[in-house]
């Protein structure tokens, strides 16, 4: 647990800042509650913690997934952030939208659930068993999916989140030789587009 250096709560590394106010201070690591309080002050911003902070949604599968929702106010803009815990710091579907001040937050959690429903309506994977081995490979020629660092290596070692499930860079590479001998083309894009 990590605690906030401004009003001492306990908070998971994941929702913390780390947040540099002068020039030649040390950084200072604080909670979301306290990081939005000190941008919504800087900003202008008024009214930004009233919103609903759980959702639930169906996959395609009719699987409920509980997401946390998050706001953080950068001076760019505000992040809506939905992310499904699922275990201690373990991280399922996570999507994100990126809302201009001028514009309603209402719209942008309506963008926000509307690209959740669509992320959670396909899945990437397929799962089969094959005279008694589980078989995992892509079901198209497309995945989409989030790049993590994997913490179970001490290099900059990534892993996959694909499907809300993570996935090794071993078991991606396994994947990936169902399609040897063919082209490939990676494109990278931002958690809010």
């Amino acid at each position: 647990m990590n605690r906030c250096q401004w009003c001492g709560k306990d908070s998971s590394g994941y929702g913390m800042v780390v947040l540099t106010i002068k020039e030649g201070e040390p950084p200072q690591s604080i909670c979301e509650d306290c990081y939005n309080r000190y941008m919504a002050d800087a900003l202008g911003v008024e009214d930004y913690k009233n919103f609903k902070k759980e959702a639930t949604f169906k996959d395609c599968d009719g699987i409920e997934h509980c997401f946390q929702i998050r706001k953080k106010i950068h001076p760019t803009g505000i992040c809506w952030e939905a992310v499904e815990f699922t275990g201690v710091d373990k991280i399922g579907y996570s999507f994100e939208v990126h809302q201009d001040f001028e514009e309603d937050s209402n719209y942008a959690l309506k963008r926000l659930y509307k690209k959740i429903r669509k992320g959670l309506s396909q899945k990437f994977i397929k799962r089969e068993v094959f005279q008694g081995h589980e078989l995992i490979s892509f079901k198209g020629n497309i995945v989409e999916g989030r790049i993590e660092w994997d913490d179970r290596y001490d290099d900059r070692t990534p892993k996959f989140i694909i499907d809300g499930q993570e996935y090794s860079l071993e078991e991606f590479g396994r994947m990936m030789m169902s399609c040897e001998g063919w082209n490939f083309k990676l494109e990278i894009i931002e958690p809010t587009d």
